[in-house]
């Protein structure tokens, strides 16, 4: 289905209270059945914002705290800094983390959550409003990593530079050091395993359109670079439960895939490849970057990638893609760019929230596009769509 309008981002500020009050509810709508504790938060919110100013003070507060913010990015940043305090173990968030399963909290929802809830945020006002005001939404889904693995591992390319837009701590760059599988059937059975990690790691559904028969070989990462606004560089406990704590509280299989990549990470850094995070502000700061940290990148094919990056620019990716393909037309070695992002101009997808699966290639001054499939957010479904066979009767042709 479609998402229903958003309520316009250059409303008044006097409407802050309802765009806040929408994006609660839409995360709830997205998360129910994949997140049951977490959209019952979501929920939560968006009632308490429903309320007219001065009837609940925290509805009022909230609406003081995010005011500096994105309404998109404060459900996150709400959720994020309760999590660090629940994952740290701050007393003020005791009784609430019986409910968060990874922090072993085994305690069903029910009608103490609620009474917690509001008790953990009033209690923690000062600290969660200095988070919500400063902190950014940091990416750990490092199931996208497939993003750029599975394409990559389908040109034939021997050697390739792996290049992150919107990196976050760079977990995604080194994909090929984890474990994934697309899964098929009724019966799961494994349709194609990608990486060197070891298994099990990541499952992928593949649904709708069948899977086509293909070889996957990654080839030899020589350069691993990402940007952000605001990289996170994990050089400390604190910075890794920083990212943890963007982990939803009822997934604790995610936790600990993203603690196995951050040891992946560690240990792709004392490699011959290791990852390098830059600053940038996309997309105002990426025509430098590509000159000053891309162009020097010599020798091999460059993939750049990026996974729901687009919703967080102002212009929604089309000043991104605009500078990218004047870019990559120029470049001397084959340039593709990969994306899980959502379409705002294209099909509508299976379900509200998937992402369109998009591969870009310039190569001797021809620009050619795919859209593979569309993705889960998460990274946990696939429905392959027409595009994925004329993607790979392209590179079989060239391989042969």
């Amino acid at each position: 289905m479609q998402s229903p309008q958003s309520p316009s981002s250059d409303s008044p500020s006097s409407d802050l209270r309802v765009r806040l009050g929408w994006r609660f509810r839409k995360q709830q709508e997205f998360s129910a059945g994949y997140s049951p504790l977490y959209s019952r938060l979501f929920g939560l919110v968006a009632d308490w914002l429903d309320a007219d100013p001065g009837v609940d003070p925290l509805a009022d507060w909230l609406v003081q705290a995010g005011a500096g913010r994105s309404s998109f990015d404060v459900p996150l940043l709400l959720l994020a800094g309760l999590h660090r305090d629940i994952l740290n173990g701050r007393a003020e968030t005791a009784e609430l983390a019986h409910y968060y399963p990874t922090v072993k909290g085994a305690r069903p929802i029910d009608g103490g959550l609620a009474l917690c809830f509001r008790a953990a945020i009033e209690a923690r006002q000062d600290a969660l409003a200095e988070f919500i005001a400063a902190a950014r939404v940091q990416t750990n889904e490092t199931a996208r990593g497939l993003c750029w693995l599975l394409p990559a591992s389908m040109t034939g390319w021997p050697a390739l530079h792996l290049v992150d837009l919107g990196a976050s701590a760079g977990l995604n760059l080194v994909a090929d050091r984890r474990h994934f599988r697309v899964i098929g059937g009724s019966e799961g059975h494994v349709l194609l395993a990608l990486g060197s990690g070891a298994p099990p790691q990541f499952s992928m559904r593949s649904e709708g359109r069948a899977l086509p028969p293909m070889q996957a070989v990654c080839p030899a990462i020589r350069s691993r670079i990402g940007c952000d606004l605001t990289p996170l560089i994990l050089n400390s406990p604190a910075e890794e439960q920083t990212l943890a704590a963007f982990v939803w509280g009822d997934q604790p299989e995610r936790l600990r895939q993203l603690r196995t990549g951050i040891a992946a990470l560690h240990a792709t850094n004392c490699s011959q490849s290791p990852v390098s995070l830059f600053r940038a502000d996309l997309p105002a700061d990426l025509s430098q970057f590509l000159v000053e940290r891309v162009d020097r990148l010599t020798g091999a094919p460059v993939i750049l990638y990026n996974t729901y990056l687009t919703a967080y620019l102002a212009d929604k990716g089309a000043t991104l893609r605009s500078t990218l393909a004047s870019w990559a037309s120029q470049h001397p070695w084959p340039v593709l760019w990969l994306q899980w992002e959502p379409l705002r101009n294209g099909p509508t997808p299976p379900e509200f929230g998937w992402l369109g699966w998009t591969a870009d290639l310039w190569e001797d001054g021809t620009h050619r596009y795919w859209h593979l499939a569309w993705v889960h957010p998460h990274g946990t479904r696939i429905a392959w769509v027409p595009d994925m066979a004329d993607w790979l009767a392209f590179w079989r042709e060239r391989v042969q």
